[in-house]
This record gives structure tokens, C-alpha cells and sequence, in this order.
């Protein structure tokens, strides 16, 4: 199989809370550690939360699993509507997005996880499938459980 890897994960959900406040609760550590559940503990690594530069590095913890070290870089901000950050952790890197939409309800919150690979390696273009279904199944688990906490948090 030739051609770039190009995987992506996506989930949404209804929270009940203004999209600052829920931008408070994807930028800044002390609110990461409080509102996600894999999130043990956070601090920030350089910059500003909430500003592109800010490196924010993390531990996080899935079920049965040891802790591991996560570093987000934010690379592209537009405050309250648009955050993007490389997430570099020890399952790959990829680019985080999470997208906010105020409504009359709450905040519309759709978040993506996305790896891509113009040119991957030959171990990686022989284990394509497995590297899209390990990414797929995880990013999934970690997205569903991401958008149930910030709903959790605020209802």
C-alpha cells in the first residue's frame, strides 16, 4: 500500500455552559486536572493558556494503564471558537482540534484528533491498518470520554 497515512477521530456533544468557560477548561492546567478525568496532573511548559505558543504538559492515565507524559503545543488559536495543538505523547503525534459553537442551549463542543503522514515510513505503511485502528479505537475512547467530562463538569 503506497500513499500518505491520514487518520481522524471525531466526536461532539451538547455542553451546558458558555464556550468561555469551556475554553477556560481546555487551555488553562488547573482546570484540565479538575474537569478530565485522565488528566492527573498539568502544568505549563512556556507561553500563555489559551495563546499559540503555550506548551502544556500533562499526565494522563486510561483505565489499567500507567501514567504517561503528554506535551500540547498550541499552534492555532481564535479564543473561544477554535484551539489547535500538537499532541506529542507516547501513542504518536498528531494535531488536537477542538471547535466551540455558542448556542441558546449551552456550547456545541466537536473535538478531532488527526495524524497525518505524507510520506510514512515503510514499518508504518506495512502496519497501516493496524496504526488506523489502534488510533481510531483510542482517539475514540479518549474523545468520548473528554466531551462526557466537560458535560459532567458543568451540569
Amino acid at each position: 500500500m503506497t500513499g500518505p497515512l491520514d487518520v481522524a477521530v471525531e466526536r461532539e456533544g451538547l455542553v451546558p455552559a458558555t464556550a468561555k468557560d469551556v475554553w477556560r477548561c481546555v487551555t488553562e492546567p488547573d482546570l484540565r486536572v479538575e474537569v478530565f478525568s485522565m488528566v492527573t496532573q498539568a502544568v505549563t511548559e512556556a507561553g500563555e493558556p489559551g495563546q499559540v505558543g503555550h506548551v502544556l504538559q500533562f499526565s494522563e492515565i486510561d483505565a489499567g494503564s500507567d501514567p504517561v507524559v503528554v506535551r500540547l503545543t498550541t499552534i492555532e488559536v481564535e479564543p473561544y471558537r477554535r484551539l489547535v495543538q500538537e499532541r506529542v505523547g507516547p501513542d504518536g503525534t498528531f494535531t488536537s482540534s477542538t471547535f466551540l459553537e455558542e448556542t441558546q442551549d449551552g456550547t456545541h463542543v466537536r473535538r478531532v484528533f488527526h495524524v497525518y503522514k505524507a510520506e510514512p515510513s515503510v514499518a508504518e505503511r506495512a502496519m497501516r491498518k493496524a496504526i488506523s485502528t489502534f488510533f481510531t479505537l483510542g482517539g475514540t475512547v479518549r474523545l468520548k470520554a473528554d466531551i462526557g467530562d466537560l458535560i459532567r463538569h458543568f451540569s
